[in-house]
């Protein structure tokens, strides 16, 4: 791989800017590259890769979901409930998965079935979701959670959290899956050409749905590993992130337009805009400046891939034209051949 193509690549551009990033800050502030402090980090953004995951499948289908922030909160409130009610662990995060593989479906069933458009139907559910929190909680936190699932959060293997270990073995199935499997190309054939996937046979309308089904499933899932690091159940769980779950996929490379992206880009992202947070606390910014430096930084990301993208093609283009000519097909030379010996 040339170094044009390697700026070609989003994720390895993000990695690059974030390997610097990292470095630098580490240079003002040598604590910062600490391996507690990085696999802090880490383990901070866990939430935020999740559900960038699900978002991604969506993504790639042309949609967009803005309800993953209010499906991490209602399955935050059923897997507490279930705990506090002297469930057991694992029937409380079947139940949050559970939650949010049905609140994905209603999303799903809106969206490919009804035809709502996808802005639409989620924004609608986020505030659906939201009301339920409250109504299931009648307005207050859950808390006095056992401390099972702290400590299920907590367990670590050679110095690093089991979740870190999960979810990384996650993302490189996901993208096994998506690379290998026929089936989960669909999400990308239903992105890159909806008419065109429908006319070879691809499932269009099923395919969308599950884009929706799985992407609550992760947000079930985050709510597991929210409620793990935290202990309790606030009524704000989940708020804000569906927006930034959208960034870190496009920050990461998943594109808008769907049919282009990967389970790495959504991994990138996540750490990324989580790694900025994290920049911002050890340079000793304030707070309230947070959400304006990472959309900052996204944009000069997104601008600084598409420039170089369209410098690339620009050289390929002088360059063809500077030194290309055009090459006869073995056809075209052969009735040349035959035309000369007549």
């Amino acid at each position: 791989m040339n170094w044009r193509n390697i700026l070609r690549n989003r994720e390895i551009l993000v990695t690059i800017i974030l390997v610097i990033l990292v470095f630098g800050v580490g240079w003002l502030n040598p604590s910062f590259l600490q391996p507690k402090s990085l696999m802090f980090i880490v383990n901070s953004s866990l939430i935020l890769v999740l559900v960038s995951l699900g978002e991604m499948f969506v993504l790639l289908t042309r949609g967009i979901d803005v309800s993953v922030g209010g499906i991490l909160g209602i399955s935050a409130v059923a897997l507490g409930t279930v705990l506090v009610s002297g469930g057991s662990l694992v029937a409380a995060i079947l139940v949050s998965i559970l939650t949010g593989a049905v609140a994905g479906a209603i999303n799903g069933v809106g969206v490919a079935y009804i035809r709502i458009p996808p802005i639409i139907m989620t924004l609608g559910t986020l505030g659906v979701y939201r009301g339920l929190m409250r109504v299931i909680t009648e307005g207050s936190w859950i808390e006095n959670i056992p401390p099972n699932i702290k400590n299920l959060a907590g367990a670590e293997f050679l110095g690093i959290r089991v979740y870190i270990y999960l979810v990384f073995a996650i993302v490189l199935i996901l993208a096994f899956l998506l690379r290998r499997i026929r089936y989960a190309r669909y999400f990308y054939a239903v992105g890159d050409n909806e008419e065109g996937a429908y006319l070879v046979g691809v499932p269009v309308k099923l395919t969308v749905f599950l884009s929706y089904v799985i992407s609550g499933i992760f947000a079930g899932l985050a709510a597991v590993v929210f409620v793990g690091q935290i202990a309790f159940v606030p009524m704000n769980a989940g708020q804000g992130l569906e927006l930034r779950a959208i960034a870190a996929c496009v920050l990461g490379g998943v594109a808008l337009s769907g049919g282009v992206g990967t389970p790495f880009a959504a991994l990138l992202g996540g750490i990324f805009l989580t790694v900025i947070d994290s920049v911002l606390v050890y340079l000793k910014v304030q707070a309230e400046w947070n959400n304006a430096i990472a959309g900052a930084i996204l944009l000069v990301v997104v601008l600084m891939d598409y420039r170089i993208r369209i410098s690339i093609e620009d050289y390929q283009r002088r360059s063809r034209s500077r030194f290309g000519r055009v090459v006869e097909s073995p056809v075209q030379s052969t009735e040349k051949l035959e035309e000369a010996q007549q």
